[in-house]
């Protein structure tokens, strides 16, 4: 194994409890550290990516610069079920986009409570 073995991700969200809630329902974390009201540290399934959900005001979601790649989003999720993804979390209630296919992939937008812009792709 090299050096490095994971990524911590810090998230800037107005309301710590709702957002925890979020990422736990919508995303299937699991909340590996509970620091309220000032942190949520919580984790994909793959152990190596953790988001650190951070009590914060004043929050304005980075929009990423324009570019001619196609890119709107600093971060994706990737899955191998674009539409069940899509599916289930439209039937949980959170905001995505339609469905895109480009360079042979499929994917779409997520969008968190705090307006946070993910995509999730294939």
């Amino acid at each position: 194994m090299g050096m490095f073995y994971g990524v911590g991700i810090f998230v800037p969200v107005s309301d710590l409890k709702r957002s925890t809630e979020w990422y736990k329902n919508m995303l299937g974390f699991e909340i590996t550290f509970n620091d309220e009201p000032k942190a949520t540290v919580t984790m994909m399934n793959d152990e190596r990516i953790m988001f650190c959900l951070v009590q914060s005001y004043d929050i304005v979601p980075p929009k990423f610069p324009r570019n001619d790649y196609g890119v709107g989003q600093y971060y994706n999720f990737h899955t191998t079920d674009v539409q069940g993804a899509h599916r289930m979390l439209q039937e949980k209630g959170a905001t995505v986009g339609d469905i895109h296919d480009f360079d042979g992939m499929q994917g779409f937008s997520l969008t968190d409570p705090d307006g946070n812009l993910y995509g999730v792709v294939n």
